[in-house]
């Protein structure tokens, strides 16, 4: 029987921060939920890094990895640099690299009730508060725009808000804009993987200095239904490889001599 291994993947903030440490609990209840030989974190920026936890599994005898990368979007970062830091690991098992968080089409349900909450709780009914959902966005590539953009459509139908809107940290329409473009309740939710400079500082930074009374969600990565919602999709991974491997169905095999 094959020993399957999963490992989560994420930029990682040095010096061990509340991110790093989000993903440790979410590696934590992962292992309750998904029968794998061994389930675990590694870093791009810090420790564990990849090439140590690669190092860990070949001595665990692993057979097959799953590569989960706990990121936003299908950027440079999670296909050139991800890809690359695998390949000069030296030899590997059967590698796969699964999508990462954010093109999840589950996970828009769980960014629009932490959004409804966070109405609630500062008071504000949602059918009268915009929806502002921010995204790290880059100079270089389109892909956390168009990852961002692409959740605030999946969720417009089944939304309860006035409107939703998308906003960047890097990139226009930026957060600070959009914060002051219209008078009303707005609520900010944080399509970010965790409470990192970006999902934590950056955004508590641009709305205190808008002036604007936001609510804000907190970084949708560090949702308490995060680790169903990759449990799920590894499932899903996993049987839809093993039907991809089953030999076609002979149908003559069942079938009497005459």
């Amino acid at each position: 029987m094959r020993r399957t291994a999963l490992m989560l993947i994420a930029h990682g903030d040095r010096g061990g921060t509340a991110a790093n440490r989000a993903l440790a609990d979410c590696v934590l209840r992962l292992r309750e939920r998904l029968p794998l030989a061994m389930i675990s974190a590694a870093f791009l920026r810090t420790e564990p890094s990849i090439e140590a936890e690669l190092d860990r599994l070949r001595a665990g005898q692993i057979d097959q990895v799953l590569v989960y990368p706990f990121m936003m979007s299908n950027g440079y970062i999670a296909t050139d640099v991800l890809r690359n830091r695998l390949a000069g690991a030296g030899h590997l098992p059967d590698v796969s690299i699964l999508p990462p968080l954010g093109l999840d089409p589950r996970l828009g349900d769980l960014l629009l009730s932490q959004a409804v909450e966070a109405s609630e709780k500062a008071g504000h009914a949602p059918h009268a508060s915009r929806l502002l959902i921010v995204g790290h966005g880059s100079k270089i590539s389109g892909a956390s725009a168009v990852a961002t953009r692409d959740i605030a459509d999946r969720i417009l139908p089944k939304s309860l808000f006035r409107c939703i809107a998308t906003a960047f940290l890097e990139e226009p329409p930026f957060l600070q804009t959009e914060l002051v473009s219209e008078p009303g309740p707005v609520v900010v939710a944080g399509f970010f993987s965790g409470e990192g400079l970006h999902g934590g500082l950056d955004v508590l930074a641009a709305i205190n200095e808008s002036g604007v009374q936001a609510a804000y969600t907190g970084p949708i990565g560090t949702h308490e239904g995060i680790p169903d919602l990759i449990a799920e999709a590894v499932t899903e991974f996993l049987e839809e490889a093993a039907r991809d491997c089953r030999p076609p169905h002979s149908s003559s095999s069942s079938e009497r001599p005459a």
